[in-house]
C-alpha cells in the first residue's frame, strides 16, 4: 500500500470497494505513518491510535476484498496466503475502544487549539488590532507584520474550531465517524500552527534576549 496510496484508493473508490469517507480516512493515516516513519512531525500522543486505526481500517478492506482465481508456479512448498485469510491477523489481539479513542483525541484537539487561540491573541495584540479588527496603519508590511497578519485573521475561525474539538469526545459510533471529523480539523489546524510555532520562536528569542540585556550580556 505504500506506493502511490492517493492513486490506488481513487480506484478502490470508483469500483465500489472503498466509500469517499474511508478512502480520504486511509490517505490521511498514511500521510501519518510516513510522517512517523520520517519524523519530520510526530503526533506523540496519538500515533499508537493512529496506528492502531490504519490497522482497523486495512483490515476492513481485506474483508471486502472479492478472490479471484490465479495459477502461480512457485518452488516454495509454504502455501500462499491469499487476501480473505489474512483478514483478522491485522488486528488480532487487539482491543478497539472507539470510546477512549475519542476522548483522547478529543483532549489532543482541545489542546492545539488552545495554543493556536493564545497564538492568535499574541499577534493581535503585537499589530495593535482595535476593536473593529483592524490593525495599527503604521506597522511595517514586512515577513513579521504578514505572519502576524494570517494569525489574526484566523480568529474568525477559533470558535468553531474549537466546537469541532469538543465534538470529537461523542464520535463513538464508528472509527470512520471519528476520524473523518478529526481529519477536517487537523488539517484546518496544519495550516496556520507552522506560524503559531515560529511566532514561538521568536517570543522565545526576544525573551532571551531580554534576560541577556539584564545580565549585562
Amino acid at each position: 500500500m505504500d506506493d502511490h496510496l492517493h492513486e490506488k484508493t481513487k480506484f478502490l473508490m470508483q469500483r465500489s470497494v472503498l466509500t469517499a469517507q474511508e478512502r480520504e480516512v486511509l490517505d490521511r493515516l498514511h500521510q501519518y505513518r510516513n510522517a512517523a516513519y520520517h519524523r519530520d512531525t510526530l503526533e506523540p500522543d496519538l500515533i499508537s491510535d493512529l496506528v492502531l486505526a490504519y490497522r482497523v481500517l486495512a483490515n476492513e478492506l481485506l474483508g471486502r476484498h472479492k478472490p479471484i482465481a490465479w495459477t502461480m508456479a512457485s518452488s516454495d512448498p509454504s502455501p500462499i496466503v491469499t487476501p480473505q485469510q489474512l483478514r483478522g491477523r491485522l488486528v488480532e489481539d487487539m482491543d478497539v475502544d472507539v470510546k477512549a479513542m475519542a476522548h483522547r483525541f478529543h483532549d489532543h484537539a482541545v489542546k492545539r487549539v488552545q495554543v493556536v487561540s493564545a497564538a492568535v491573541s499574541t499577534a493581535q495584540a503585537l499589530l495593535g488590532v482595535d476593536n473593529s479588527g483592524e490593525a495599527d496603519p503604521s506597522l511595517p508590511d514586512d515577513d513579521m507584520a504578514r505572519m502576524l497578519t494570517g494569525l489574526s485573521d484566523v480568529a474568525k475561525h477559533v470558535p468553531s474550531w474549537g466546537k469541532q474539538a469538543e465534538g470529537l469526545r461523542y464520535k463513538t459510533s464508528s472509527l470512520t465517524s471519528l476520524m473523518i471529523p478529526f481529519i477536517n480539523l487537523d488539517r484546518s489546524l496544519s495550516r496556520i500552527e507552522p506560524s503559531v510555532r515560529r511566532l514561538d520562536l521568536i517570543l522565545d528569542w526576544w525573551e532571551q534576549r531580554r534576560i541577556d540585556e539584564l545580565r549585562g550580556k
